[in-house]
């Protein structure tokens, strides 16, 4: 049954990159294929193919050798970078604190712009209100007065 890369790469205990470096044109031409899985188009080795990449990947007892060497060598360093990490992580947690309290303080401030422009619209509509008032007091006491006058006007 033809393998995928990820399938490949857990059967011979290495990563999806150093399968896919043995790959190259002629083997990929002979070997692999372009399947449908699940509606998304996926490359698979078929059963020759998986011989071949079993026979190189087993076969090389000491190219395991070599890595585990290498992971023991960088055990000081991984160390080191896991420390260089936890801090970045530290102050990436303080700078989202930061900002954390900075928006608080930008909805606080936005609510206050809101209630004061409520209160000067309330207090636009009043004036309006007022002022229309005025405008009607004063048209009814023009007409009492043009009345009052014409009254007067024919006594005198």
């Amino acid at each position: 049954m033809p393998k995928t890369i990820r399938e490949l790469a857990d059967e011979f205990g290495v990563s999806k990159q150093a399968i896919r470096k043995k790959l190259d044109a002629n083997f990929r031409a002979n070997y692999v294929q372009t399947v449908t899985r699940n509606g998304v188009q996926t490359l698979v080795v078929t059963n020759s193919g998986y011989l071949l990449l079993k026979q190189h990947f087993s076969g090389g007892n000491n190219h395991k050798t070599r890595e585990e060497t290498f992971t023991s060598n960088t055990g000081n360093r991984n160390i080191g970078t896991i420390e260089m990490l936890n801090q970045q992580l530290a102050i990436k947690d303080s700078q989202i604190k930061e900002k954390d309290e900075q928006l608080k303080s930008m909805q606080k401030l936005l609510d206050q712009s809101q209630q004061l422009q409520l209160m000067a619209e309330k207090k636009i509509e009043k004036f309006k209100m007022i002022t229309s008032e005025k405008k009607n007091h004063d048209s009814m006491s023009d007409n009492v007065n043009n009345r009052t006058k014409r009254w007067w006007h024919f006594f005198n």
